[in-house]
């Protein structure tokens, strides 16, 4: 090849690598995002929605137990995907805000620098840290003479912002699942008190109106310092419903 026609070809890679260089941590930087919320302009890709219910104290064991679960939900949140969490106690107030809704954006690094990219560590800032003070709130729930758990599904899934567009949703609900409100109480001797049926037509109900058949279900019931007996009650009357209207769920004790 002629020395001119090298010379032509030296210039043209050296311009591609060029901006190469300069495109590289632009795209390192991923798609533009919502600077509140961390998630993709497009809209986050699935969500994980924790619901906590606070209405009645819990051993410093059983709050030890609700910073693991929440924790590790942040550490193995997928990349785009948002993670909401609710608290309500037993005055039930509708629209009551998100503790914390973000989404991850990943921890792709740019290889010029060698640091994390920015979104990252906004990330870090306002969940990581954050989350232990949160935490605090979340571990401390105050004593009440109500928990409107199934009002309280109903209101946080039915809201627009947690209608995403694309990906799976899954709703963590951590309580003692001792429904006690004027809907539904498994408290008193009251003929609708522990009535299989009346929990499930309230639950059909809120299921139906509020879009929850969407979500993947999976309740952490804690113990508070109920007796096992009434709390053991209080499981077999939700899970019968929840098989009746043939909602899938994962339960376990936290």
């Amino acid at each position: 090849m002629k020395t001119e026609n090298w010379a032509i070809v030296a210039s043209l890679l050296a311009g591609v690598a060029l901006v190469g260089f300069f495109a590289a941590p632009s795209l390192l930087r991923g798609p533009p995002r919502d600077q509140e919320t961390l998630c993709p302009r497009t809209g986050p890709v699935g969500q994980t929605l924790i619901l906590v219910d606070k209405s009645d104290p819990w051993s410093e064991v059983q709050a030890g137990r609700l910073k693991a679960l929440v924790k590790q939900v942040g550490d193995e949140l997928p990349a785009d995907r948002m993670l909401s969490i609710y608290v309500f106690n037993d005055v039930f107030e509708p629209g009551f805000p998100a503790l914390i809704s973000l989404c991850n954006p990943g921890r792709t690094a740019s290889e010029f620098i060698g640091n994390p990219r920015r979104e990252y560590v906004k990330w870090v800032e306002k969940f990581g840290r954050p989350l232990d003070d949160a935490l605090k709130l979340l571990t401390q729930p105050g004593k009440g003479n109500q928990s409107p758990i199934v009002e309280a599904i109903g209101d946080v899934v039915a809201r627009r912002e947690n209608r995403v567009e694309s990906g799976d949703r899954k709703l963590l609900l951590v309580s003692d699942m001792l429904q006690n409100s004027s809907q539904y109480t498994v408290f008193g001797n009251d003929a609708g008190a522990r009535d299989p049926e009346k929990l499930r037509q309230l639950l059909a109900k809120v299921w139906q109106s509020s879009g929850a058949a969407s979500w993947a279900l999976s309740v952490h019931q804690v113990q508070g310092l109920y007796e096992p007996q009434r709390l053991e009650q209080a499981a077999t009357l939700w899970q019968q419903a929840f098989r009746k209207m043939n909602v899938s769920v994962s339960w376990d004790r936290l």
